[in-house]
């Protein structure tokens, strides 16, 4: 038990060492403090034009932290994207870059367990992404600590939550690339499948039993943002509950998306323990 403890480790510090040193990673981080920094001056920029824009949609807002959360949704939004394409960049090519270079011949004949070492190189996944959150979450806080003179615990929980979406989609991305071989498929498959076949999914279900399909992932992964005004975009109508989502919508997502890791991770570990090399 303590040698398979001492293999995790190991293997967890060399895929994070890989992770840290990739060009992946530069670029992910470099993308999150970009978007950081333009949100930054939207916020200075439009601080006192919030209530006039608020107003012109319609949402019915009221209390004192009104600007305060409708300025926190739009980083919220951007937010629950950064896991996605960072999962694309460091998920994406976590089993089939093995196969696709050949790696996997020596991997798979080293004295380590299947799978220490695929959790070995998935917690250094999102270790990395949880990283770049961090960094975009701590410009974000300052900013709203600059502007408001305190946070609201709602960005709190917005990030846990986040955190909670990173473990989801890594978990699903891993299981994508456990089924193909070249990254290139890997890469386009997860693209497709959460920016396309989820949102269509999403149309067809509303229009065919006129009901928000909560149980999948990017519905799951909204409460994000949703705990700062609970906004949903329907077909047809905007819902709009003026206050944030509740604790219990927090719950109830926050375990569909632990389901989704569980499942996924699972289903990708025998998949990943049967894996052959040709």
């Amino acid at each position: 038990m303590v040698n398979r403890a001492v293999l995790m480790k190991d293997t967890y510090l060399y895929y994070l060492r890989n992770y840290y040193r990739s060009k992946s990673f530069y670029l992910m981080f470099f993308i999150s403090v970009v978007v950081a920094i333009l949100l930054t001056y939207l916020s200075f920029r439009y601080i006192n034009d919030l209530s006039t824009f608020i107003s012109r949609a319609h949402l019915n807002l009221t209390g004192s932290h009104v600007n305060e959360l409708a300025l926190a949704y739009l980083w919220g939004f951007i937010l629950s994207n950064l896991p996605v394409f960072a999962s694309v960049f460091f998920g994406s090519p976590a089993i089939s870059s093995e196969i696709e270079s050949k790696t996997a011949f020596h991997i798979f004949t080293l004295p380590i367990p299947r799978i220490v070492l695929l959790l070995g190189k998935f917690f250094a996944s999102v270790s990395v992404t949880i990283l770049i959150v961090i960094t975009y979450s701590v410009i974000q806080l300052s900013v709203f600590y600059y502007l408001f003179g305190g946070i609201i615990p709602q960005i709190f929980y917005s990030i846990l939550l986040t955190f909670v979406f990173v473990f989801a989609i890594s978990a699903v991305t891993f299981l994508i690339s456990s089924i193909f071989n070249k990254n290139t498929y890997a890469y386009i498959s997860v693209l497709i499948i959460y920016l396309l076949v989820l949102n269509a999914a999403t149309i067809v279900i509303e229009l065919l039993y006129k009901t928000v399909p909560y149980y999948l992932l990017n519905q799951a992964a909204s409460i994000t943002y949703r705990v700062f005004i609970n906004l949903t975009f329907g077909i047809t109508t905007v819902a709009v509950n003026p206050a944030p989502a509740g604790y219990s919508s927090m719950v109830s997502n926050a375990l569909i998306m632990f389901l989704y890791f569980l499942i996924s991770l699972g289903i990708t570990a025998i998949l990943f323990e049967r894996k052959e090399v040709k």
